[in-house]
């Protein structure tokens, strides 16, 4: 079953605060990926893999995970 997100968390609230910060393009990168306009389609694209991979199965990893991490792989340009 394709999952679009996990349950919010706001694990900096969980740590004390030291000044961490995002690097400025991670940050604009953050703030467009905020949005929900590219999850519904590629959730959508995602789901005409299989022909029930949106109702059975086991919960894919979130799309919003899957989508950050393809950024930020394509940004520091990892295999």
């Amino acid at each position: 079953m394709i999952v679009a997100r996990y349950a919010p968390v706001n694990l900096l609230a969980l740590v004390p605060q030291r000044g961490l910060d995002f690097e400025p393009e991670l940050r604009e990168l953050d703030r467009l990926l905020d949005g929900d306009v590219l999850f519904p389609r590629v959730k959508a694209d995602r789901g005409r893999r299989r022909p029930h991979s949106l109702t059975r199965g086991r919960h894919s990893t979130p799309v919003e995970v899957i989508l950050r991490l393809l950024v930020v792989k394509r940004l520091y340009r990892w295999s």
